[in-house]
């Protein structure tokens, strides 16, 4: 199962993609961040020693975060925001924590976690570059890598303008299918 998770504005990336996946009969799911609430995360410990692996704040996280556990490849679909995600990728991103191993370790001189346990987390991500400037682009796909290595993850960052070109969602497509 391919999990989409989009903030989208009025950008239709996320859906163009889903309706791609649909088209080659690949199980898809389409999440839109428009009317979603997630709050911060506080850092407060609560899912490492309180509640492990749930989050101790209430939020719309607790419908997603079990469809993100169920699904075999995470896809982000966000603006580019000062070479970061949009503020609501980034919480969601911030909590998945909840569906790694909670160890941190060191591995080649880099801190890195556990990784999603029973499997490796596949993710990928599509930034929107509409009004970005090259150092921005440069950000976002370092931190992309970043979060590759932290979560010992396998993935792909793709920059997309204003809507996604039919070659690139079939590309998006097949790298998925490969992993």
């Amino acid at each position: 199962m391919v999990t989409i998770i989009a903030d989208e504005g009025k950008n239709c990336i996320g859906i163009e993609l889903y309706q791609g996946f649909l088209s080659k009969e690949i199980p898809a799911e389409y999440i839109s961040l428009d009317n979603v609430e997630i709050k911060p995360c506080v850092s407060c410990g609560g899912c490492t020693y309180k509640t492990y692996g749930k989050c101790t704040v209430r939020d719309d996280g607790d419908w997603i975060y079990p469809k993100v556990i169920r699904s075999d490849v995470l896809i982000f679909v966000t603006p580019i925001t000062f070479g970061s995600y949009s503020f609501k990728v980034k919480r969601v991103y911030d909590k998945i924590s909840l569906i790694m191993d909670r160890h941190y370790f060191v591995e080649n001189k880099e801190l890195v976690k556990g990784g999603k346990l029973g499997s490796r987390f596949k993710f990928f991500t599509i930034g929107n570059m509409e009004n970005c400037r090259k150092e921005e682009l440069e950000a976002f796909q370092k931190l992309f890598h970043e979060n590759l290595v932290i979560t010992r993850g396998i993935g792909k960052c793709y920059i997309a303008d204003k809507s996604l070109s039919e070659e690139m969602r079939n590309q998006i497509i097949e790298e998925v299918k490969k992993v």
